[in-house]
């Protein structure tokens, strides 16, 4: 299902809530999906390396890659307004441009403007890329579940490949590198014309942050996406110093870390068949065990624990994902859908940058502890606020 009254709002050539989607859209929405990936991949290794060899200092670096993450929090807060402008599958298009632009930028020119510019405009796409296909899955016939599984799947596999294809090319140069992304992003253009064209949203009222989390299920939507962004958040910065300090080597952090974001990647099917009352139940259930995996991370414990404690908070991670975009997408009018995805957006990208620095403020009481007490505030909610007696129908 793809949440009350999606079926009206699927756009031109649906043909009805009962028809298949046609597959032109199904192949070119994860087409463009698995390209864009690949392009962010290589340049998620390629930018700030290039930063540091251009003789800038690691900080610079990190301030850079800070700058874009926050600058896709801000695009995404603002693309339900954007949305009853124009059609969100033009923000889909519009993402695939703009990664194109950003990093073929960096083929010619290096200076300290164009990195600022580069990393602008990657956060501008990411956001558009991320909620555009969202809703355009919200929109759509098919199940937004499955939808949502399946585009966070393609999205890993690029996220897999890209990062590794980005190392041996930066290897001989970075340029070249940022020449790939480009011409692969931009060869991500043509899928996405395959796409329909839903007309932009209603303008009705109703639609404002405070308005939205008024409604039950966008809370439970929201509360999930807390949790993805502060587990990810923490996966790509705490999780591999916690590793290290339990005695891990370099490349069994990586393969620990890919293991934990396959495990995320794969389990979101199976939260395909969980809808309308069994979706504030199940965040509940799997932010417990993503609370409990997450805490035993930055203590010294065994490897294997820690382990299979990461995977199975991935596995989790990967529900809520999915859960979480079909909380929000159910909760709401179709007029209102595009406004209930970018809330979602927002909470995970603010948890996102905001759990690592958590933890960076609370690190003088130790690793161990500074993570507990980050997971306990960002992913507790999760499992506490979306059980059913916190959120009576």
């Amino acid at each position: 299902m793809t949440g009350e009254g999606s079926g009206s709002d699927a756009g031109p050539g649906s043909g009805g809530p009962a028809d298949p989607a046609p597959r032109r859209e199904v192949v070119g929405q994860y087409a463009g999906a698995l390209l864009f990936s690949l392009s962010l991949g290589v340049t998620v290794v390629a930018y700030p390396l290039f930063v540091i060899d251009q003789g800038r200092s690691p900080t610079v670096a990190g301030v850079l890659v800070g700058f874009s993450a926050a600058v896709q929090v801000l695009t995404r807060s603002r693309l339900g307004s954007v949305m009853r402008v124009v059609s969100n599958s033009d923000v889909i298009t519009a993402a695939a441009v703009l990664m194109c632009l950003s990093v073929g930028l960096l083929v010619f020119e290096s200076g300290l403007v164009a990195l600022v510019v580069s990393a602008a405009v990657q956060g501008v796409a990411r956001a558009c890329f991320w909620t555009g296909n969202q809703v355009q899955i919200v929109r759509s016939p098919r199940p937004t579940s499955r939808g949502i599984a399946t585009l966070n799947m393609v999205a890993t596999v690029g996220m897999l490949i890209g990062p590794a294809a980005g190392g041996i090319i930066a290897q001989s140069s970075y340029r070249a590198a940022f020449a790939v992304a480009s011409a692969v992003a931009l060869a991500g253009i043509a899928p996405t014309l395959a796409l329909s064209r839903p007309p932009p949203f209603a303008r009705v009222g109703g639609h404002s942050y405070l308005q939205l989390l008024r409604n039950r299920g966008v809370r439970v939507g929201v509360w999930a996406s807390v949790a993805v962004g502060a587990w990810r958040g923490l996966l790509g910065s705490y999780v591999p110093i916690g590793l290290d300090a339990a005695g891990s080597s370099e490349t069994a952090i990586g393969v620990v870390v890919a293991v934990a974001n396959g495990a995320a990647a794969v389990s979101g099917y199976l939260a395909v068949d969980t809808e309308g009352s069994r979706v504030a139940p199940g965040v509940a259930r799997w932010g417990a065990v993503t609370l409990v995996a997450t805490a035993l991370v930055g203590f010294e414990l065994p490897v294997a624990l820690i382990t299979a404690a990461l995977v199975a908070g991935g596995a989790a991670i990967g529900l809520l994902q999915v859960l979480a975009i079909t909380a929000v997408s159910e909760a709401v009018r179709p007029e209102l859908q595009g406004d209930a995805v970018t809330i979602a957006g927002v909470a995970r990208g603010v948890t996102l940058s905001g759990a690592p620095l958590g933890v960076a403020a609370l690190l003088v009481v130790g690793l161990g502890p500074a993570v507990l007490a980050a997971t306990v505030a960002l992913v507790g909610p999760a499992a506490l606020f979306c059980r059913p007696r916190f959120n009576p129908e």
